[in-house]
């Protein structure tokens, strides 16, 4: 497929979508870091990452996916649900045998809070749209061979 027509791809979906233009942009400018430690990967959507790629190289595979359980269709929950929502989001995964490997995106402007999430290499992407509409996800971040992170809305 050539830029081109994804790009065109993505412009339907935006159009189409139920989700506000200022939260698409919210979710557009925040920081996706995978993992949690110093040596965290940081993306931007729609930019090649390079470290990214590297480790998708690394781990063998050639898609994956950013889901989170926070703040379901965006609204506001407490910390007490959010941290449950995501502890039964990692249960999911490690109950369908798919690595998670946790992350967090921010806002870089400060105005949103840190969402954790997780990071699923070798998920498809039928799996990883059903489980962001299973908890209630606006969207998710997923990511193919060319190590471009792309918000996929689910609404």
């Amino acid at each position: 497929m050539t830029i081109a027509m994804r790009m065109n791809i993505n412009r339907k979906n935006l159009i189409s979508s139920t989700i506000s233009s200022s939260l698409i942009a919210n979710y557009t400018h925040a920081d996706y870091r995978i993992g949690t430690a110093a040596d965290c990967i940081t993306l931007k959507i729609d930019q090649y990452s390079e470290p990214l790629a590297q480790f998708l190289a690394t781990l063998n595979q050639s898609c994956a996916a950013i889901i989170s359980a926070y703040n379901p269709c965006s609204q506001s929950v407490s910390g007490e649900e959010n941290i449950a929502a995501h502890e039964a989001l990692r249960h999911f995964l490690a109950g369908h045998a798919y690595q998670g490997i946790e992350s967090v995106h921010t806002d870089p402007a400060g105005v949103w809070p840190a969402e954790k999430s997780f990071f699923i290499p070798g998920i498809d992407m039928h799996s990883a749209k059903s489980l962001g509409q299973q908890f209630s996800q606006n969207a998710i971040v997923w990511i193919e061979r060319d190590a471009i992170p792309r918000l996929v809305l689910l609404r």
